[in-house]
């Protein structure tokens, strides 16, 4: 990625199993590279109704940054995370 584009963050809820499954509450939290939250998005989330979330994010700060998609299955916490490198061009 680089500096200032937008580029569309994806999950793919699964099980143990590895079973699509659709959390409740989900919601979107971008991280600096020192895990301080920077922004939190809960409104926009396009989803595909098995499980899958995807929000086009566009960067402001030029830095990396982590990204957390999380949620709440059967009364439990379920989340993915990924870093994002980002380059000037």
């Amino acid at each position: 990625m680089f500096a200032k584009d937008t580029i569309l963050l994806v999950v793919q809820f699964r099980d143990y199993n590895g079973n699509k499954v659709t959390p409740n509450d989900v919601k979107l939290t971008i991280y600096d590279k020192q895990e301080t939250p920077i922004e939190e998005i809960t409104f926009g989330l396009a989803t595909d109704g098995l499980g899958k979330f995807e929000y086009e994010y566009t960067d402001t700060t030029g830095s990396d940054f982590i990204f957390e998609f999380s949620g709440v299955f059967n009364e439990k916490p379920i989340l993915a995370r990924q870093e994002v490198n980002v380059k000037f061009n």
